[in-house]
């Protein structure tokens, strides 16, 4: 009978993650399936997908871990971020709710595994959770591993010796040395910070009921100068760093409402990425000094900041860098699924080909419902979508993607895509006004080809999950505005063809056409949503926004108002005409 273990995270960004027999067979995250984004529902519809897709029945499977030790929640007055943002830890009331806030996270979990016949789950430490995700996913023999996050159980910040298939713990910060929470508070700072995805539901717990939304506060940072310096805030001793939350509080008289960003939230933005990349080139270099190796790897939700992942991997103390493509919680699931595989069978699961591509696939039957249910009526099957698309794109067109299987992680990476030309700059405005209604400053992303990547940007990097930042050559930003951040950098996806073939004869077509090797991509989803899941989800996605052609597998449909060109040629002169 094969071995089979089921990796779960359950807090928030509720996910589950199969391994079987050292494989890793899928993971998804539960907001996929429910549609709520960030999720702390339990992982019901995530861990029966997993269990089809393993061919594996619940009573079959070796072992359920956690990403969470959550006995370690009793007795713990550590605080979650509102409970920073909120000051409930300056005085003996507020640090009286953190730790009942605890407790009930402890008893929540609890009570959720037992509804859910799961009283007998495996729970694990958090950190390392994080560290066996990126370390089992990167294929090093040895590596140095940083796991910063917001909290984990009693610890925010983590390094790790990773050798053969042991991962051994240095040292830890504590979680009042948070560099995810001082991120979290400067984002709450600029307007930044509040419920996402969860529509209002009261019956999430409130210090896991919001998401900071960092990844708006690294683009926000492209606008600051320099102009604010807090460095009594964090400081660096010989050894350790340290925040100092009573220096942090002073920054409250630059808080803004909700939404309102102005010019001290940038600069204030300017200033925590610096920090943020200032304690990363320390820690690494600590990290290093102790193991002797400098590949490094890291994970962690902090580990999703593209421009402080590629300071460190074009610093010198990298050799190289891996950071998985799911680095936020999500990702430790994986992690739980392979610790108990090493356990097991005292080796390391085999490293997946694929490590992004773990969802569901699109499906002739689920695709041909999609387009019956829609109302649309512009719809024709074509012999090459990935041409059809490039021409599209190349003519000015916003295009919606869904093909092959789901991406695992927060990045759209080519299955689940809204795509659109580069070159074009009132790009940016309509995709931000018309398809994802989010704010007019965040920057877009470019997929370029791999083999391309040096000739359009500096210190080129494989980055094949769009998780570092480069910056355009400044004699091509004007040949590709609409990726090209205020800053001249650009958070880049290198892509093979060996590792998708259709998106990079799609982006090879837009070449051929434009010269150009990239496109611009962002998530297939409108704002406050996940990214779509099955082609329904697409096809709600085209009709409630302003896309303006839809490709699904080879289907193809547009607007009324939309010329497409349906031979999609690939080559030299497209011109749209009425299909």
């Amino acid at each position: 009978m094969a071995a089979a273990f089921l990796g779960l995270n359950i807090l928030h960004d509720t996910s589950a993650a199969i391994v079987v027999d050292g494989e890793l067979v899928c993971a998804i995250e539960e907001e996929r399936f429910n549609r709520d984004r960030h999720t702390n529902a339990f992982p019901v519809a995530a861990i029966e997908y997993c269990l089809e897709q393993a061919g594996i029945r619940r009573a079959d499977l070796r072992g359920v871990g956690l990403t969470f030790d959550y006995g370690q929640f009793k007795g713990n007055d550590n605080p979650f971020d509102k409970n920073l943002i909120d000051h409930d830890d300056l005085g003996p009331a507020g640090r009286e709710l953190i730790a009942a806030q605890n407790l009930a996270t402890w008893r929540e979990a609890r009570n959720q595994l037992e509804r859910n016949g799961l009283p007998d789950a495996r729970y694990f430490r958090h950190h390392l959770t994080h560290a066996a995700c990126g370390y089992y996913l990167s294929g090093f023999d040895e590596a140095s591993v940083l796991v910063i996050d917001g909290r984990g159980e009693r610890e925010s910040t983590s390094l790790w010796h990773a050798s053969g298939v042991g991962i051994d713990h240095l040292e830890s910060y504590p979680v009042s040395d948070s560099i995810g929470h001082l991120y979290t508070y400067v984002t709450s700072l600029c307007g930044l910070y509040g419920k996402s995805g969860l529509r209002g539901k009261s019956d999430v717990p409130d210090h896991v009921a919001y998401v900071g939304n960092e990844g708006k506060t690294m683009g926000l940072a492209g606008y600051g100068s320099g102009k604010l310096s807090f460095d009594d805030v964090l400081t660096f001793d010989a050894d350790r760093y340290h925040i100092h939350l009573d220096k942090l509080r002073n920054l409250d008289i630059y808080r803004v409402p909700l939404g309102q960003p102005d010019a001290n939230s940038r600069e204030l933005a300017y200033w925590v990425q610096q920090k943020l990349e200032e304690a990363y080139h320390f820690l690494a270099a600590r990290l290093a000094a102790r193991t002797g190796c400098r590949q490094f790897v890291l994970a962690g939700g902090v580990a999703l900041n593209c421009n402080a992942n590629a300071a460190l991997a074009t610093s010198s103390i990298a050799d190289e860098l891996f950071v998985p493509p799911a680095a936020h919680d999500a990702g430790a699931a994986i992690g739980a699924a392979s610790l108990q595989w090493v356990e097991f069978s005292g080796k390391a699961p085999t490293v997946p080909v694929d490590q992004i591509y773990l969802g569901p696939s699109v499906d002739e039957d689920s695709v041909a419902d999609a387009i019956a249910n829609s109302g649309v009526s512009r719809v024709a099957k074509v012999a090459d979508p990935a041409g059809v698309a490039a021409a599209a794109i190349a003519d000015g067109l916003v295009v919606g993607w869904c093909q092959g299987r789901m991406e695992f992680g927060p990045r759209a990476l080519g299955n689940r895509s809204i795509l659109a030309d580069p070159r074009d700059t009132n790009i940016p405005k309509k995709l931000n006004t018309l398809v994802k209604f989010r704010e007019p400053w965040r920057p877009f992303a470019p997929s370029v080809l791999a083999e391309q990547t040096a000739e359009w940007f500096e210190e080129a990097m494989d980055s094949p999950y769009m998780l570092l930042s480069m910056n355009v050559r400044s004699d091509r930003r004007s040949s590709v505005p609409a990726i090209t951040h205020v800053d001249g950098s650009a958070r880049v996806q290198t892509v093979t063809e060996a590792a998708n073939p259709l998106y990079y004869r799609l982006i090879d077509c837009f070449r051929n056409i434009t010269g150009v090797p990239m496109v611009l991509n962002t998530s297939l989803n409108i704002r406050g949503e996940p990214i779509a899941r099955t082609p329904a989800d697409a096809v709600r996605c085209f009709t409630e926004s302003g896309l303006d052609v839809l490709v699904v597998a080879d289907m193809v449909m547009w607007k009324d108002d939309v010329r497409v060109d349906l031979e999609g040629l690939g080559a030299g002169h497209i011109r749209a005409h009425e299909v």
